[in-house]
């Protein structure tokens, strides 16, 4: 009986296997061009039409959380462009989400009472690795603040000391030897968290008001009052690395062991310049020629910029008007707003009230200064001078999700960036309108319907040494 055998024919096989990997590879692109189209910005005009933004530029991207694909797009004289870019660098994806500087506060046993604070302390557990946690009870504790730079140097400043709380407890940990600790963590020393909401007046959250920026080749800030010995002003910032923090001789016990005292201070604030007629110092900008800007107020409520050159001499000054009914300073923020060139730069104010502040320089001169109330308050995200400087456009999106504590908003639009044009000399608006970013018709809106649409990100581009990385 003969059998038949079938014979095994690869080609046929390999034909339908490549047939399916073109369809399939017809499809994925498919859904890829479609997809992408999907989610284009367009631009959508309310009030007036795209004529009115003639003159102006203002760019970004909008990023998912998560990931590091971008969708970058260009609004230029009334028309909307756009590219998107797959698997953009890690560094041009976090780009302008985060804040690379930082300040940070502690209360630490003051020198002359570690002794006393050793004798007291007792061990109240330990850890798996071997770490032992002490407690001791402290009177008194010396407040300190923690600048890091964006460069990741340091600066340690004291702040004064104050009494605690009644029965007040500090804690630390005791690592093991071959546990590396770093000398700036939180328990790495004795630290007493204080709860008093009293202190904040006699021990501001962050004298530097935030503002730190590029001066020569290392960083400055702008010290806001009077403070610590300090006049408001423009400092020089030096910090010490990772390395040669380690390296500082240990000046004190815990418990039983050589430490450096959180007490200890270590790098330094020179004052680079300091105008005799600031009672507030509110921001300090790197400008375009090795400028610096110093936005501050007077006394008598006046606001005012200083250029200053490398040296730290004033080479022009504006008085760019009172501003009534100035708040607190507690509640004032002062924001420096994305820009495209150094030489130009946009700060808004911000409290029951908001201001903008414009200001464009050349050769160490101020070429245009202007202060705008935003009377709608529209507290923008962006903002962009025409070419002729006498209209603004305020763009108001959804800001980048940012992480460490530090602010979050979301567009009141809940879709898109707002656009506003008004004339400056008038104060009247002449355009409306609307980036709508696609996140109501994208393949990701069922993010919608469980709340999650706040996974998207918009960031407008700015210059790289505004995101704190040196040139």
């Amino acid at each position: 009986m003969k059998v038949t055998r079938k014979r095994f024919c690869p080609a046929a096989g390999l034909a339908v296997l490549a047939a399916a990997c073109l369809l399939v590879g017809a499809g994925l692109t498919l859904w890829l061009h479609s997809g992408w189209r999907s989610i284009a910005p367009t631009l959508n005009d309310q009030i007036a039409d795209a004529s009115q933004l003639e003159g102006f530029t203002l760019s970004g991207q909008i990023g998912w959380n998560r990931y590091y694909d971008l969708l970058h797009f260009t609004l230029q004289d009334g028309k909307l462009n756009t590219e998107m870019e797959l698997d953009a660098p890690a560094k041009t994806a976090e780009a302008g989400r985060y804040s690379w500087f930082s300040v940070g506060r502690s209360c630490v046993v003051p020198p002359e009472d570690r002794d006393a604070v050793n004798g007291a302390a007792s061990f109240t557990g330990s850890a798996s690795d071997g770490s032992r946690f002490l407690s001791a009870p402290v009177d008194t504790v010396l407040r300190m603040y923690t600048l890091r730079l964006p460069d990741d140097t340091m600066i340690r400043l004291a702040a004064g000391e104050a009494p605690t709380e009644p029965y007040a407890t500090a804690h630390a940990t005791l690592a093991p030897e071959s546990v590396h600790v770093s000398e700036l963590s939180t328990n790495y020393d004795y630290s007493w968290t204080d709860g008093s909401i009293q202190s904040e007046d006699a021990w501001p959250y962050d004298p530097t008001g935030g503002s730190c920026f590029t001066l020569g080749a290392g960083y400055g800030v702008c010290w806001e009052k009077d403070y610590l010995g300090r006049a408001p002003g423009l400092y020089r910032a030096d910090g010490l690395t990772a390395d040669e923090i380690a390296a500082l001789p240990r000046d004190g016990v815990l418990y039983d062991r050589e430490i450096l005292c959180g007490s200890t201070e270590f790098g330094t604030l020179e004052p680079f310049y300091c105008p005799e007629d600031a009672e507030e110092a509110l921001a300090g900008v790197a400008m375009a020629d090795g400028s610096t800007l110093l936005l501050y107020r007077t006394a008598e409520g006046m606001l005012c910029a200083d250029l200053v050159n490398a040296a730290g001499s004033r080479t022009d000054h504006r008085e760019l008007g009172t501003l009534e009914d100035w708040p607190d300073a507690l509640f004032t923020d002062t924001t420096l707003l994305p820009r495209a060139t150094d030489g130009e730069a946009f700060l808004r104010i911000s409290a029951d009230a908001s201001w903008l502040v414009l200001l464009r320089a050349e050769n160490g001169a101020f070429t245009m200064t202007d202060l705008v109330e935003d009377k709608d308050l529209v507290l923008p995200d962006a903002v962009a001078l025409n070419e002729a400087g006498n209209k603004i456009l305020l763009a108001k999106g959804q800001s980048a999700q940012y992480l460490g504590g530090n602010r979050k908003v979301i567009s009141p639009s809940e879709n898109g960036i707002e656009l506003r044009v008004y004339e400056l000399d008038t104060g009247h608006m002449t355009y409306l309108g609307r980036i709508q970013t696609g996140n109501e018709r994208d393949w990701a809106q069922w993010y919608q319907t469980r709340n999650l649409h706040a996974d998207r990100f918009i960031t407008f581009d700015t210059l790289q040494t505004d995101g704190g990385i040196l040139p």
